[in-house]
């Protein structure tokens, strides 16, 4: 939204529309202090989103730390990448959600890219796609030794993984399509996350390949293309205080999700180690 653009709105909605009650809910840990009265400009809601990230986003997570520091066994590692398929595999599910329903199309032109990089695409006729993000994770599942069916079946998935994935499903099926939006924005950080994983894994993990971690080549591109699409649409469509805070509750209930999966993973296989029945349970544990 440019200046001018940012001011009008601002004096068009006008004064009766800041008396609509105003509930900031966690995102006034980080908006300023003022923001229930003005409309953030777009270079404030954006360093706003962005602390959001600096403090929330998983990566901080104890078990992402050991990850990146070659610190987890392989059982470890392989109760990650099963868990972590079940997101992968809903991500072009969620992405679905929020294309139909937007009545834009070039909004729809520009989100459909989401659902063929996570699902492939069949060029050539044949009905057989390209690879997509999904089966490279399969890929990676594999190269860490796990069955593929298994994984794609998710049945031994842990139960706080499943809550959390229907949780982020929830959020753009039954709040508005700004929440659904926002809540992808997690991807303004996660290039800075795969440039140090990657290096890190190749380096500390002796059956790591580049094959196996071939998930996050193209996550390289495509995360911040998309993060840039949708944090314009952000910014361009949050044009009332309580829109500009729900834009930011929605992505820290995102990074809540995420959070919530290596506290899931953490609890059953670093410490205390407490397996819920029915899931994974590694050889010799």
């Amino acid at each position: 939204m440019s200046a001018s653009a940012h001011r009008l709105a601002s004096e068009a909605l006008g004064a009766a529309t800041f008396r609509i009650p105003y509930d900031a809910g966690p995102a006034a840990e980080f908006l300023p202090g003022d923001s229930a009265e003005r409309l953030l400009r777009p270079e404030e809601l954006e360093a706003t989103l962005r602390r959001v990230g600096a403090a929330r986003y998983h990566v901080h997570h104890p078990f992402h730390q050991r990850m990146n520091a070659g610190e987890l066994t392989l059982a470890q590692m392989q109760a990650w990448a099963l868990n972590r398929y079940c997101y992968q595999a809903v991500i072009p599910r969620k992405d679905a959600v929020i294309l139909g329903r937007s009545e834009d199309p070039a909004f729809r032109r520009e989100w459909r890219k989401r659902i063929i990089d996570h699902d492939g695409e069949d060029n050539d006729g044949t009905g057989t796609p390209s690879e997509g993000g999904i089966k490279r994770w399969i890929k990676l599942a594999e190269g860490v030794g796990l069955d593929a069916e298994m994984v794609i079946s998710t049945r031994l998935a842990l139960p706080a993984t499943r809550y959390a994935v229907a949780s982020y499903l929830d959020l753009v099926t039954n709040h508005s399509l700004l929440v659904a939006v926002a809540s992808s924005l997690t991807e303004m950080f996660s290039g800075a996350a795969i440039a140090q994983r990657v290096p890190a894994m190749l380096a500390r993990y002796s059956y790591i390949t580049e094959e196996t971690l071939a998930y996050f080549t193209p996550r390289l591109t495509q995360a911040p293309r998309d993060a840039e699409f949708a944090l314009a649409y952000v910014c361009r469509h949050a044009v009332t205080p309580q829109m500009q805070a729900d834009a930011v509750n929605a992505l820290i209930a995102k990074c809540d999700m995420l959070w919530a999966m290596l506290d899931a993973l953490h609890h059953a296989y670093v410490d205390p180690g407490h397996i819920p029945p029915g899931a994974f349970v590694p050889e010799g544990t």
